[in-house]
């Protein structure tokens, strides 16, 4: 694959990726354990910026000189620096598994165009682990042994993708219309749970870790805690 053909094919990867996320992203820091007052206003915003700067990308990159265009140069770097602060906050505080692995790709693409155009790259910077303490100093919740990890979705929700997980009113919604809920892993494997009353409202769309009596993919809820 020539260079320039490489470098539209990444702008594409990251049109497409980014479409969703600040949806998911902006949900996420809606609860806990997400604390938004601790994240800065660029934090709070850097989804629908980086969102906002990758469309002016794509826009730019059909140039024909597109290796050696500074304007498309100069965006790429206006790009990483819009999703600087939120790359900062998604590795000082644990937000969902769903949101930590889709921004993993889009951080990977754009630090790979950020080398090919000799621009600063952003920090990988690792989430806080369950049972551990978070750069702020709060604590983050451990997982219980021999618990079973995922968000609690309604049964629609649970086929249409990682962001539709986290998507709280889409939950609610779907559950008032009747559909039931299930606990759908990170892996994207759906769990039925038995006994739907030990389900409220508080954990849709959360990821959370349930305990209780496995058989095949029918849960019976014994515990169940917001992670």
């Amino acid at each position: 694959m020539r260079a320039r053909e490489y470098v539209q094919f990444l702008v594409l990867q990251l049109d497409q990726w980014t479409r969703d996320f600040p949806q998911a992203y902006n949900m996420a820091m809606m609860r806990p354990p997400v604390d938004a007052t601790r994240l800065s206003e660029d934090a709070k915003a850097g989804a629908a910026n980086l969102r906002e700067a990758v469309t002016r990308l794509s826009q730019l990159s059909n140039a024909q000189d597109l290796m050696q265009n500074v304007e498309f140069k100069n965006q790429i770097a206006k790009t990483i620096s819009a999703a600087g602060p939120m790359n900062q906050a998604l590795g000082a505080q644990r937000f969902p598994e769903a949101v930590q692995s889709d921004w993993a790709p889009i951080r990977t693409t754009l630090n790979s165009l950020g080398d090919i155009y000799k621009v600063p790259l952003l920090a990988v910077l690792e989430p806080p682990v369950p049972g551990g303490k978070d750069k702020a100093g709060a604590v983050v919740a451990a997982i219980p042994a021999g618990a079973v990890t995922g968000f609690v979705v309604d049964q629609r929700c649970a086929k249409a993708g990682k962001a539709m997980w986290v998507d709280v009113k889409c939950v609610q919604k779907c559950v008032r219309d009747g559909d039931k809920v299930v606990l759908v892993t990170e892996q994207g494997k759906v769990f039925q749970i038995s006994n739907q009353e030990k389900i409220d409202g508080d954990s849709y769309g959360q990821r959370v870790a349930i305990t209780g009596k496995t058989e095949g993919d029918v849960i019976t809820v014994s515990a169940l805690q917001i992670l």
